[in-house]
């Protein structure tokens, strides 16, 4: 009799379909809450642990007692009889500076895992080298966040290494921006790499040749090779969608959600399990570690609480690469396509030497210089203190796509932008010195609502108060609190220091001026 209770008590084990279409279900009812990051199918965790229960999971940027919670806001335990768990967990694309290492230098080849980027965004990893079907040229396959950004334009100059790692020679070009994917399918792009550019099908580090894609299986274990360090491994403990703020257009960021699989870490001992991730990996690619065979492109990572300078994480998120082939409209490039490609060619292509020729006079930067085409000197005429064309002066020709400075490979100004930056210098010193390395991380640490926020922005549409004299407020407690301020010798902030300002410029001025009295 005890025993046919104790069955009766078991938990359901679910067939895979019956996960996903209640899974479906969860997203619609959960999906628009503020704190959701995510919705998958994966094992539950206890105390710390995974367990072998494969169950539905909701993913929340951090988890609150049911007392601190209103009912509407506490998650049922079940839906539709499936366990729902509930788990702290919050993403972002994993484009940082980070630790230099062999493979973020120079290579004579270009090869998955090796670091890359588009000059004037950040530094990620090339996931793997593959063919455009469309063309038959070889390329190199990344994250959009990587390769493209909210300021790509097609045929943009890619480089190897990336930015942060000294990619700025016009020697490090080896590929041409082509076409990208942003959206439920994935986070990717592809560019193609130049005639000349000698490349290897090949992962560096482990300098295996990936044969065949499919999608993750749950439980197995994964490699990769990234921009950050040697080989990881990992084991993928959830399938579903995962929730990521972009910055999708220059200055506006949005979350979007993106399908794919979560990896944790596989811990080698008692103690803390090592991390996966860390700042540079976007964009490698995860291979099983039985077959060969890819599996996932890695687009995020999880974020640790607290401050994320340097950080690693032992967690990370990849899209289905199987997908992201399709919509793309590529494959793998192996052996055969290397022959084809009549491959012993020199390190240096013609173009690209002549470029770096040219490029010695810090006065004439070269229309070839590996910048945009839409970032123009003339750009600079139309330009705001907060970064975006001044629509009273004019519309520059790209838009609202505008750079800050442009400086040429020896790190000189040419002179026309000498003599521009000259003329609005107090105004950028303010602006970099109180607004980029204070006041702007500091409103980061205290709420992630806050990126992209413009200089000329008024306070009053992000800070939530009740009359002016809360918003003044708030600004003291957030100065006299942050760590961003010690060290310079600034007073403890009252509400009253604040009185008159409605804009975030502003308020720097009001700081400046504080500072000029002591």
């Amino acid at each position: 009799m005890t025993n046919n209770k104790t069955a009766e008590k078991a938990p359901k084990k679910p067939s895979y379909a019956e996960l996903t279409q209640v899974q479906r279900k969860a997203h619609h009812a959960f999906g628009n809450r503020a704190n959701f990051r995510g919705l998958d199918i994966g094992y539950r965790w206890h105390q710390g642990q995974p367990t072998d229960e494969v169950c539905l999971r909701v993913h929340v940027d951090r988890k609150l007692p049911c007392d601190a919670l209103m009912p509407p806001q506490i998650f049922p335990t079940e839906v539709d009889g499936i366990r729902l768990d509930v788990i702290a967990a919050s993403y972002s694309p994993s484009l940082e500076p980070g630790t230099s290492r062999s493979a973020a230098a120079r290579q004579p080849y270009t090869m998955g895992g090796l670091s890359c980027g588009r000059h004037g965004e950040g530094t990620g990893t090339i996931g793997l080298v593959v063919i455009d079907s469309t063309t038959g040229k070889p390329g190199i396959l990344s994250n959009w966040h990587v390769l493209a950004g909210p300021r790509a334009r097609r045929n943009d100059p890619i480089t190897q290494p990336g930015g942060n790692d000294g990619g700025f020679d016009p020697r490090d070009r080896v590929a041409r921006l082509k076409r990208w994917l942003l959206d439920r399918n994935g986070d990717a792009a592809l560019a193609e790499l130049l005639p000349d550019q000698p490349w290897l099908p090949l992962q560096f580090g482990t300098f295996e040749t990936v044969t065949k894609t499919r999608s993750a299986r749950l439980g197995e274990i994964l490699t990769k090779t990234g921009r950050s360090g040697p080989l990881q491994r990992a084991r993928v403990d959830g399938t579903g969608l995962y929730r990521l703020p972009y910055e999708t257009r220059p200055g506006i960021y949005e979350y979007r959600d993106i399908e794919g699989f979560k990896l944790v870490a596989i811990e080698e001992s008692s103690e803390i399990a090592a991390p996966i991730s860390a700042a540079g990996d976007s964009g490698a690619a995860w291979i099983s570690a039985s077959s060969g065979e890819a599996v996932g492109l890695q687009f995020g990572e999880d974020v640790p609480p607290g401050p994320r300078v340097g950080a690693a994480s032992s967690g990370a998120i990849a899209c289905d690469l199987g997908t992201v082939f399709e919509k793309l409209e590529v494959r793998l490039a192996d052996f055969r396509d290397l022959l084809e490609q009549n491959s012993p060619n020199p390190v240096l292509t013609p173009h690209q030497r002549d470029q770096a020729n040219i490029l010695t006079s810090a006065d004439a930067p070269s229309p070839g210089w590996p910048h945009p085409a839409h970032w123009t000197d003339n750009s600079l005429q139309a330009m705001s203190i907060s970064g975006r064309p001044d629509r009273a002066q004019g519309r520059s020709p790209a838009g609202d796509i505008v750079p800050l400075i442009r400086v040429s490979p020896n790190g000189r100004l040419p002179s026309p932008i000498r003599d521009h930056h000259r003329n609005i210098a107090p105004q950028f010193s303010l602006a970099q010195d109180i607004w980029l390395m204070r006041l702007y991380p500091a409103l980061l640490d205290y709420d992630v609502n806050f990126r992209g926020v413009f200089l000329d922005e008024p306070i009053a549409q992000r800070i939530s108060a009740v009359d002016s004299h809360g918003m003044h407020a708030f600004f003291a407690r957030l100065i006299n609190s942050t760590r961003h301020f010690d060290g310079i010798g600034l007073k403890q902030m009252q509400p009253i220091d604040f009185e008159g300002v409605v804009t975030y410029f502003q308020v720097c001025q009001r700081i400046n001026a504080l500072l000029e009295q002591l």
